[in-house]
Order: structure tokens, then C-alpha cells, then sequence
């Protein structure tokens, strides 16, 4: 690939000497080669991006590195995102458009440029429009609607009435659309409660590896437009996150809880149902949220509180020996104050 491809993509100014230059990878300082682009977004890697092999390295702006081809950029990694998509192999991972072997119902609309997958089923009314990638040993059950350029990975379960757009992809294990988890209970007994609602996952997606995402009870469970899932990350039923929010793995969100616009929720959080989780709320992992936040919320810890709270009280757990030692010498003093006291008396 031209560098002069590259420049444009990032918009960085790049001399007339340098447009021909050809770039066959993008790789980490370690594993530089000379026809390779790298990238530096933090100081403390500057002396192996000087040391390395890449000819090409993309920095922040003003940040010039001697002896290299420097693409400047507000926010060097970033631009590494952009770049890597460039040299990302998005052809098929089965070589036939729609193998032979795939289960196709007759009223099912496959756009001729997408593809099957082997041993894959596509169920009744599907629709799947242009530029999909269905892999192996897919289920796209019936009346599923799928839009164009989105991937599902081999091994995806795609339940009933789910509507998928644009540009998602979904990786390999993941269920959409499954039942939530409803249940009345009358002496002793659980009474399963069926769900009429579905699944909508808006463009621009990503969800993970053996993620789940539950179908409402009567309206949707809806992931916004960008919304990024890690893998193993469990939404329930009637959910609805907000767009470009991020969740990471192990994250469970209980039914009817409405996630606000750009939330970020580190690993193994948790939440309880029917709760508001404001606007650009940052929650750390393993955090257990039971209320309401407002927006631009940062949380930790179980209960969650506030992140610099936390960190105050975690801080002083970490003097709790040394306060417990102090404290039984100023008892010992005490008592013998009060002995001292009473002989005296």
C-alpha cells in the first residue's frame, strides 16, 4: 500500500518524496520491519520507536522523530485504529459465496454479494442485505433482518425477529434474541413467562465473543448505533444501552436498565434492573451499581460510590493494620490511666 493512501486516511501531511513509499504491514516497535508502519501514543515506548526498523512511524502533532517518515496526527492511536482497519483482511472465510452445504429456506432474500457459510441455516423470510459475511454453522432464524457489510462470525445464534444493521459484526458463540429471564412464582413454583419482544442492534456494532443479548418482554432490547460488547458480557431483557457505549467482558446488565450515550463499564461490573445510568458515566470493574446515576458519573466499588471516595476509603483500608496496632497501645494507655485514676481515688 502507497504511504500516500495512508496519509489521506489519517489526514496528515505528508512531502512529495514520500507518496511512493510502499507500507506491507502495521506493527508494534518489537516487531518493526523496514517496510512497516508503527505508531508512538505513549512516551515511554519513544526510545524503542527510535530504535526500531519501521520506516514510518504515526506521532502526535509537533512530535517529530529523527530519522523516520512522521505522520502527525491529534491522537497517535487512533490513527493506529485507522490504519490497522486499512490493512485488515475482510475477505470471505469461506471461499464460495453460498456453500452448498448452507440450509437456505426458499423465502429467505440473500443479496447476491453476500456469503454462506457451510452447514449454516437461514431460516423463513431472512433477509440479508449486500456485502454480508455469514460463516460456518451459523442460525439465522425466521423473519430475521440482517443489513449490509455486517459479519456474523462462524457459530453465532441469531433468534427470531432480530433485526441486525448495518456494518455490525458479531463474533463467534454469540446468542441474540434469547428469552430473558421471566418467571412468576406461585407456591414454590416458577412459571416461565414467554417474551413477544425482539432484538435491535443499530449500525455500527461490535458484539463479542459468547456475549448474549436477551429479547424484551413486548418492546425491544435495543444496542444503539456503535455500541461496543466485549466477549461474555450479558445483556437481559428490555435493556437499552446508549450510543458509542463500551462494555467489558463479564459485565452483566439486568432487565428494563436504560444505559445513557458514551457510557464505559469496565470488566465484571454489575447492575441491577430498572435503573438510569446518565450520559458519559464511566463505571470501573467489578463495580456493583444499584441506583441511578447522574451524567458524567464516575463509580467504583460494590455498592458503587464515587471513584474518588473509593479510592480515599481504599487508601485507608491499606493503613488499617498500622491503625489497629496504634489503637490497641492507646488502649493499653487508657486502662492504665483509669487504674491510676482509681488508686488514686
Amino acid at each position: 500500500m502507497k504511504l500516500t493512501v495512508i496519509a489521506e486516511a489519517l489526514g496528515a501531511p505528508l512531502a512529495q518524496e514520500h507518496k511512493e513509499v510502499q507500507i506491507t504491514k502495521v506493527c508494534s516497535p518489537e516487531q518493526a520491519c523496514s517496510d512497516g508502519i508503527t505508531f508512538l501514543s505513549n512516551p515511554a515506548y519513544l526510545q524503542k520507536v527510535k530504535d526500531c526498523s519501521a520506516k514510518v512511524v504515526i506521532t502526535a502533532e509537533n512530535q517529530t522523530i529523527e530519522n523516520k517518515i512522521n505522520l502527525e496526527v491529534k491522537d497517535p492511536y487512533v490513527g493506529y485504529a485507522r490504519v490497522a482497519q486499512l490493512f485488515e483482511d475482510r475477505t470471505p472465510v469461506f471461499g464460495k459465496q453460498i456453500s452448498p452445504h448452507a440450509l437456505i429456506d426458499p423465502s429467505a432474500s440473500i443479496a447476491p454479494n453476500s456469503f454462506i457459510g457451510p452447514n449454516t441455516v437461514i431460516g423463513a423470510n431472512v433477509t440479508i442485505e449486500g456485502g454480508c459475511q455469514i460463516a460456518a454453522n451459523c442460525v439465522i432464524e425466521k423473519n430475521v433482518q440482517i443489513g449490509e457489510g455486517t459479519r456474523v462470525d462462524s457459530g453465532v445464534i441469531i433468534r427470531w425477529d432480530s433485526v441486525i444493521g448495518k456494518n455490525v459484526t458479531i463474533q463467534s458463540g454469540a446468542v441474540i434474541g434469547s428469552d430473558g429471564f421471566g418467571n412468576a412464582r406461585e407456591s414454590g413454583v416458577f412459571i416461565r413467562i414467554p417474551a413477544f419482544g425482539n432484538v435491535i442492534i443499530e449500525d455500527d456494532a461490535d458484539i463479542g465473543a459468547c456475549t448474549t443479548v436477551d429479547r424484551g418482554n413486548f418492546e425491544p432490547t435495543v444496542i444503539k448505533r456503535g455500541v461496543k460488547l466485549d466477549n461474555l458480557v450479558h445483556i437481559a431483557h428490555n435493556v437499552s444501552i446508549g450510543e458509542h457505549s463500551a462494555i467489558a467482558a463479564q459485565t452483566g446488565i439486568s432487565g428494563s436498565t436504560r444505559l445513557g450515550k458514551r457510557v464505559i463499564i469496565g470488566g465484571q461490573a454489575g447492575f441491577v434492573g430498572h435503573i438510569e445510568i446518565g450520559d458519559d458515566t464511566f463505571v470501573g470493574a467489578k463495580a456493583g451499581v444499584s441506583k441511578d446515576t447522574k451524567p458524567g458519573s464516575k463509580l467504583t466499588g460494590c455498592p458503587a460510590r464515587d471513584l474518588m471516595g473509593m479510592r480515599r476509603i481504599e487508601a485507608a483500608q491499606s493503613e488499617l493494620p498500622m491503625m489497629r496496632k496504634e489503637l490497641k497501645k492507646l488502649q493499653k494507655e487508657i486502662d492504665a490511666l483509669k487504674g491510676r485514676l482509681a488508686s488514686e481515688a
